[in-house]
């Protein structure tokens, strides 16, 4: 098949989650044999440019059909698609085709697309890639940047958009049996589970030294994170206030994007004990980061809130290390609940004794089965259920 992949970020060099995730379909489409051409817009000022992608249209054009669209970049992105003809016909024309499918991954350029694909005979097969429910996720995000009535008004805007991308997709992917359950309810076409996951490492001498480096060989528990809200409100809500969890020669180390956040957050500095045992050396290396995932003795997984599975959480799993993680972060893996080495707990004084008793312990050390387990969440195993989708599509028959 032929088949155009339509998103808002570049994915040449994947920094979070949907990057990866995009990056991982568009691999598995082609490790299938199909043809894959990826096109979209860049939906920040601060993607680097990449051949098939629009720039970021600006704050001015934005505003034009949003008011303070810097709230909600990407689904005002998607208004500026249906109202600028000329921006609309640049992204037709990057696209190109014809195409046998149009995978648009999450709702924002669905519009677009319905309107791209309207006169092509026979019709591309629509696939709506859902990553989460985005309404309650925007939602949630919005009311602590502009109070609840904004962010509810705003959340309404978006689930218009979610829906009508649900009714007119000829199949739909997810990440979680609860994401499922939730889109079943409002279609009849096809959903196919294919979960979030991770691609396999084996850290280097460089980057064990670059992370021996950052943690001077202190023994340290580790969050890996990008700078999307979610996770630095998670971090706060878990470890803010009273801090006793690790010992003065154990260490906190934030790496990613959250990090060089969390470090500049005044609510940090309000803990002494979480400032003095909080190393955040920020955005790190592919090297360095499995430098620190071979070197941590656990792993934390503070999320609170937001929908769809953590790309982060299969990381951790695949790890082998000790997990202290919410039922947030282990949504999509539930599976792993209470298996050896995982810690549930969503209450912050449980997740701080949990992280006690983890660091205390031995290094956690997988049995045969368990090692076994974890390759269910390697990508090459979650992306299966996408091949079986694309060839009942392929015959206009149901997934």
């Amino acid at each position: 098949m032929k088949i155009l992949l339509l998103c808002l970020y570049p994915i040449a060099n994947p920094a979070h989650g949907g990057q990866l995730r995009v990056r991982h379909i568009v691999e598995s489409y082609r490790a299938a044999g199909h043809s894959v051409r990826v096109a979209g817009v860049l939906g920040s000022e601060q993607y680097p440019s990449e051949e098939g992608f629009l720039p970021f249209p600006g704050a001015a054009a934005l505003a034009s059909v949003l008011p303070n669209p810097a709230l909600q970049e990407d689904y005002a992105i998607g208004l500026w698609c249906q109202h600028s003809t000329q921006f609309a016909a640049q992204l037709s024309a990057l696209c190109g085709g014809p195409y046998d499918a149009i995978h648009i991954e999450q709702p924002w350029l669905f519009e677009f697309a319905w309107h791209y694909c309207a006169s092509q005979v026979p019709r591309p097969k629509l696939i709506y890639g859902s990553q989460n429910i985005e309404a309650p996720l925007k939602q949630a995000i919005l009311a602590s940047a502009c109070g609840c009535g904004p962010a509810r008004a705003a959340a309404a805007l978006i689930e218009q958009c979610e829906l009508a991308a649900i009714a007119r997709a000829d199949a739909i992917v997810c990440v979680s049996e609860h994401d499922c359950a939730w889109l079943r309810e409002r279609t009849s076409q096809p959903v196919v589970l294919a979960p979030n996951g991770v691609r396999p490492w084996q850290s280097s001498l460089a980057g064990r030294e670059q992370a021996r480096a950052i943690t001077a060989g202190l023994p340290y528990a580790l969050y890996c994170a990008s700078a999307h809200p979610p996770n630095m409100n998670g971090f706060f809500e878990i470890f803010g206030g009273g801090f006793g969890s690790l010992k003065p020669d154990q260490r906190l180390v934030v790496a990613g994007g959250a990090g060089t956040c969390i470090a500049q957050d005044p609510r940090l500095q309000q803990s002494a004990l979480l400032a003095q045992r909080t190393l955040a050396p920020g955005v790190v290396s592919q090297a360095c980061l499995e430098g620190l995932l071979d070197g941590a003795h656990c792993i934390v997984l503070p999320l609170t809130q937001g929908g769809g599975t953590n790309l982060k959480t299969a990381e951790a799993l695949w790890s082998g290390k000790h997990i202290v993680a919410t039922s947030v972060a282990m949504r999509g893996f539930e599976s792993f609940i209470g298996s050896g080495g995982v810690w549930l707990a969503d209450d912050p004084a449980a997740f701080k004794r949990a992280l006690r008793h983890a660091m205390s312990l031995p290094p956690l050390v997988l049995d045969e089965p368990e090692v076994q387990a974890s390759r269910s969440v390697l990508w090459e195993h979650c992306l299966t259920p996408l091949h079986p989708m694309l060839a009942a599509l392929a015959q206009h028959e149901q997934p």
